[in-house]
């Protein structure tokens, strides 16, 4: 039990001793590692000297590569930057190029177009007279169709060759061919001579001069039109390229046109066909019926009132002394009352009767056929009607035919089918004033006529009545 305290001590001592052999081994230890590791940091130290002289050595040629690197990296940019900056140039360039190249593309299409229209005016001008110029205007046209040729070439050449024609049509030129004499319709030759829009035609026997125009009725040889103010001296001077009056139209042949149309009365009627010859005779029937109606109307003329206050006094004094005067009265006046007259002893009624008989034969002869004339004027407007409805079928199946690229053989077809409307309006306006004007007229005649009926049947019942009250106070 005693010893129990010591061992502690004795541990701790041996504890001492164990950690005194440990420190003694420990310090050599570390000894030896020092040194090793002092020879590790001097060769570590040499060879990062060796490095740094290696590297000192080493580092002036590379950067001297560096150098020439960058160099050669800055002339790569510079190289660069201008090949960008010519990029963007040739690309300006090019834009304003493509532009250029567009502008050019349609003026080129805008003088193509130009020269088309022009040539196409040109070409519808051209008449008979012109045929030789008809085939270059035929190349022409092809060269501006034909794609292989290009249009610029072609257009130029169609602008070439119009101003060539301004210049000569200007200057004036003349050219041989046949003509057509209207009236006749004798082909003959001669030479035709252009001033300008203008063109004279002069036959080679100088038998015939004037202006020359193209048919309306499309035939294939210009029409010449006499000038009655333009002599044979100055005509055959001016083919032959003298100097020479020449009488000028300024309405560019118009005038000399619508001459041509106009015609007489029969060309006018033939124009509109079977239908204005049945309108020209109904025409002429209702002219007819007018005259006959006309002397009619002077022939139903009645007496004067005064007259006819005369002759009814006498009858009612003096019936045998009345019948001597008759012929002193207007025609239908002096019928009426002879009827009266040779009735007058029998009864009123009959009297009466006798002449209402008087008065509707007169009527009737007064009247007769003028219901016809009302009849023409209210059928002419409708056959006028029927030749316009039929001259239309016929003008749409041409049309079928032949299209509506003339307008002016539209409107010349039009004209004409209104023609047979015209006339029928030129009968029936006249016509109808000429029955209204004869039915009022025998209207009136007729009415005077029943009053002096009724003024005779008066007077002789006045005159009855006093010889009755004169026979009863002789009596008494």
């Amino acid at each position: 039990m005693k010893l129990r305290p010591l061992v502690p001590l004795f541990a701790l001592l041996a504890l001492s001793a164990v950690s005194a052999r440990a420190d003694s081994t420990f310090d050599q230890t570390m000894s030896v590692e020092a040194g090793k590791f002092q020879d590790r940091v001097t060769q570590a130290a040499r060879d990062l000297i060796s490095t740094r002289d290696r590297i000192t050595s080493e580092k002036a040629p590379l950067l001297v590569r560096l150098r020439a690197a960058e160099d050669r990296i800055l002339a790569a940019e510079q190289a660069v930057s201008d090949q960008e900056f010519r990029r963007d140039q040739v690309q300006s360039q090019r834009t304003e190029l493509v532009k250029q190249v567009d502008a050019v593309a349609r003026n080129d299409a805008y003088f193509t177009e130009l020269a088309a229209d022009a040539l196409k005016t040109y070409a519808g001008e051209l008449g008979p007279v012109d045929r030789p110029l008809a085939t270059r205007v035929g190349e022409l046209q092809h060269g501006l169709t034909d794609d292989r040729l290009g249009h610029a070439v072609p257009a130029a050449e169609v602008a070439e060759f119009l101003t060539g024609e301004v210049e000569r049509s200007l200057g004036g030129y003349a050219l041989a061919g046949t003509a057509l004499v209207p009236g006749t319709n004798e082909l003959v030759q001669g030479t035709f001579a252009h001033l300008g829009p203008d063109a004279y035609f002069v036959s080679s026997d100088g038998m015939h001069a004037g202006a020359a125009l193209p048919s309306t009725e499309n035939l294939d040889y210009p029409v010449v039109y006499p000038l009655a103010d333009w002599s044979p001296q100055a005509a055959a001077a001016l083919v032959a390229g003298q100097t020479a009056l020449v009488p000028a139209d300024a309405s560019g042949g118009k005038a000399l046109r619508l001459h041509e149309t106009q015609g007489d009365v029969v060309a006018h009627v033939q124009r509109g066909g079977w239908v204005a010859y049945a309108i020209v005779a109904v025409g002429l029937l209702a002219v007819i019926l007018m005259i006959r109606k006309a002397v009619d109307l002077l022939a139903l003329k009645c007496a004067s009132r005064t007259a006819v206050g005369t002759f009814l006094r006498e009858v009612k004094s003096d019936p045998a002394s009345a019948q001597n005067h008759l012929s002193s009265l207007a025609r239908s006046t002096r019928r009426l009352f002879a009827v009266g007259l040779a009735h007058r002893d029998e009864p009123t009624e009959a009297l009466e009767e006798r002449l209402e008989a008087e008065l509707m034969q007169q009527r009737l002869q007064a009247e007769r056929r003028l219901p016809l004339l009302a009849v023409i004027a209210t059928a002419a407007p409708l056959m006028g009607l029927l030749g316009t409805v039929v001259g239309m079928v016929r003008t749409f199946a041409l049309i079928t035919v032949f299209g509506t690229g003339n307008a002016a053989k539209l409107a010349s077809g039009i004209s004409e089918v209104l023609i047979t409307t015209e006339l029928g309006l030129v009968v029936a306006v006249p016509t109808l004033i000429v029955h209204g004007f004869l039915s009022h007229r025998i209207q009136n005649q007729l009415a005077i006529l029943e009053r002096q009926a009724l003024e005779f049947v008066t007077m002789v019942r006045l005159s009855t009545a006093s010889g009755l009250a004169e026979s009863t106070e002789s009596s008494r």
